[in-house]
């Protein structure tokens, strides 16, 4: 086997290694807290931080996230986002307009009687501002 092969041969082979210690290492993280298996939401520090933000908005938005990582998109009807938050529809408005002036998400119209689409922007621009200062 020439000298070059030989080398790839057994950096595959290193690879492989690595990748069975990995495996075995998270196969052993076993989770016993129930309340942690049946799933949490991250907020960033920027959302939970924000003072201009009401607790329920920043609820809302973690409400938002949730959604949007057990479908992969978040396509949520107001009445399921308030009975999920426990308050009115009202109020969750009152929540989602505050997000959406404070550049936090956009909320697209669908239509009569269809549930709106709410984007989660990326907030580059405010980190970038936070840093600035």
């Amino acid at each position: 086997m020439p000298r070059r092969a030989r080398g790839a041969a057994d950096d595959e082979h290193r690879m492989q290694q690595i990748g069975a210690t990995l495996k075995q290492r998270f196969e052993q993280v076993i989770i016993e807290n129930e309340m942690l298996r049946a799933g949490f939401a991250a907020v960033p520090y920027l959302v939970l931080r924000d003072g201009r933000l009401s607790i329920g908005a920043r609820l809302a938005y973690a409400i938002l996230l949730m959604y949007a990582w057990q479908e992969e998109a978040c396509f949520a009807g107001q009445e399921k986002m308030a009975h999920d938050m426990d308050v009115s529809e009202r109020q969750l408005r009152r929540y989602l307009e505050e997000l959406e002036e404070g550049g936090y998400i956009r909320i697209k119209q669908q239509g009569l009687n269809k549930p709106n689409l709410y984007y989660i922007l990326d907030v580059k621009t405010k980190l970038k501002k936070k840093a600035q200062k």
